[in-house]
This record gives C-alpha cells, sequence and structure tokens, in this order.
C-alpha cells in the first residue's frame, strides 16, 4: 500500500486521508501556488492569535448608537 503524505504546513504532522487530521485539516494555497495543507489544531491556533482586542468604550458605544438608529427603522423599531 501506498500511502501519500500530506503534512501540515505549519507543525508537519500528516494529514492525508485515514489520518486523524485528516477531517479538520484545511486546504491552503502557498506564495508559489503550490497546494498544501494545515490541520485542524494548528488552524485553531491561528484563528485564536488573531482574535480582535476587547472594544474600546468609544468602538462600544458606536455601535450600540449604530445599532440603535438601525433598530429605529426595522418594522416594528420604535
Amino acid at each position: 500500500m501506498i500511502r501519500q503524505l500530506e503534512p501540515c504546513e505549519s507543525c508537519g504532522d500528516d494529514t492525508a486521508a485515514g489520518t486523524a487530521l485528516y477531517p479538520d485539516r484545511r486546504e491552503v494555497t502557498d506564495a508559489k501556488g503550490q497546494r498544501t495543507f494545515v490541520c485542524g489544531p494548528c488552524v485553531e491556533r491561528v484563528v485564536a492569535a488573531r482574535r480582535p482586542e476587547p472594544l474600546s468604550d468609544e468602538d462600544r458605544r458606536k455601535l450600540e448608537s449604530g445599532a440603535a438608529v438601525f433598530g429605529a427603522f426595522a418594522p416594528g423599531g420604535h
């Protein structure tokens, strides 16, 4: 049986079909246009690292005032 290795670009673990990491892997294209893979745990680490900082009080007020204005024009809005 020939097994094709498809390592995670980040950690190097095998993500080929039949492995434990296959169901959650993501296919990405690198800068050279080659197809590569990233395993689910590495994707989760990237997403967690990219989470924005908490909103400042000023940003929160702007968001809430915009939502209030939108709600006034929505059907049934007051």
